[in-house]
């Protein structure tokens, strides 16, 4: 699994030499989707709700290995540089599993809402249940409905625009596959652009 560290670009320079290393509580990062705007949803947060001095980001790419483990997937409330949280996931293969089973969760999730069903429904477990039935008659009534949401980009923005992975140890940076710039283009060519006028 791909996943993408956001990164002010003052420190970028560093963590491309020396690795991007974990913090206090461990390394905070994003399943890469596909999805531009979603892979970015972090960036946005950052910069429009107040908790950190806006800023330019960078986001590194590093693929997620047995040895960066055990790690939490999740909502973000609640597992945040204050909060105590468990890193349950002990598996590459788990933390997979664990995904796929957030997009059916929440396949069965709009489903039930659209048809307005478990609204008298209040225990945890029951509503899991329900949702998961539902996601699970949905699929089975046609193969594709499971692909056809990975692809829909509203449908994978409800699904996980809150969620995060915290891993348990720093990346070396021989593990970074790229680097992706906050907004379309890098600094440089964008300074080379103003300075020609173009």
């Amino acid at each position: 699994m791909l996943a993408v560290h956001w990164t002010p670009v003052s420190k970028t320079k560093n963590i491309l030499n020396n690795g991007i290393t974990k913090s206090k509580k461990g390394l905070y990062c994003f399943p890469l989707t596909g999805h531009k705007s979603l892979d970015r949803w972090w960036l946005y947060f950052f910069n429009q709700c107040g908790v950190r001095q806006r800023k330019k980001y960078n986001g590194i790419v590093f693929r997620i290995k047995q040895q960066d483990l055990p790690a939490y997937f999740g909502h973000w409330i609640g597992a945040t540089n204050r909060d105590t949280f468990k890193k349950e996931i002990t598996t590459v293969k788990q933390l997979g599993k664990e995904f796929k089973e957030t997009i059916i969760w929440r396949l069965g999730e709009m489903i039930a809402q659209q048809a307005n069903l478990g609204t008298d429904i209040y225990d945890y477990e029951k509503r899991n249940e329900l949702y998961f039935k539902l996601a699970e008659q949905e699929i089975n009534k046609s193969p594709r409905a499971l692909a056809d949401k990975l692809n829909d980009l509203d449908f994978m923005t409800f699904a996980l625009k809150d969620y995060q992975v915290v891993l348990t140890h720093s990346i070396p940076a021989d593990r970074i596959v790229k680097l992706i710039p906050q907004g379309d283009e890098f600094g440089r060519v964008q300074r080379l652009k103003k300075k020609y006028g173009t």
